[in-house]
């Protein structure tokens, strides 16, 4: 399957050494087994979202009140939902990967641009002092991208590591 796919920055036996480095010597004494089964790479999906917010000043005046458009880029985790606010879309190349490789959403796509809307409602009515009144919150666009992680079998449970 050919998807788009942000740059690796670990490679593999750096990605062991991590492992290892974090393992408590506690539990490395009393299991006497700091092995670690299988490492390989996953790709998560994160949704690009781009909203488009038309707010208006409240003041004194009843006439000509400006009409402000501001532009929002948010990149949200579709695995556990984690979303954050970016300045520029990570760089991507075009790959084909295995269908086995690629972990798919579990949130759905409505739920998510609905959730991330209303947490844009909340930071713009908590952050900002001046009177503000939102007009209008669309979604402009939704881009699909692919993280690589790298995955480790340590003792049953599956440890990632952003690659």
């Amino acid at each position: 399957m050919k998807i788009e796919v942000t740059t690796t920055k670990i490679n593999k036996r750096d990605a062991t050494k991590y492992i290892l480095r974090k393992i408590p010597l506690v539990s490395k004494v009393a299991q006497f087994n700091n092995i670690i089964g299988d490492i390989h790479i996953e790709y998560i999906e994160f949704k690009v979202l781009k909203y488009e917010i038309l707010s208006k000043n409240k003041s004194n005046k009843f006439f000509r009140k400006e009409l402000k458009k501001d532009l929002i880029t948010i990149i949200v985790n579709t695995q556990n939902g984690h979303s954050e606010s970016i300045d520029k879309i990570p760089l991507t190349s075009k790959r084909y990967v295995s269908k086995s490789r690629i972990q798919r959403t579990k949130i759905k796509d409505d739920d998510m641009i609905r959730c991330v809307k209303n947490e844009i409602i909340g930071f713009l009515k908590n952050y900002n002092n001046e009177k503000i009144t939102i007009q209008d919150i669309n979604v402009t666009e939704v881009k699909s991208i692919y993280k690589p992680y790298w995955v480790a079998d340590f003792r049953g449970r599956n440890i990632y590591i952003e690659a």
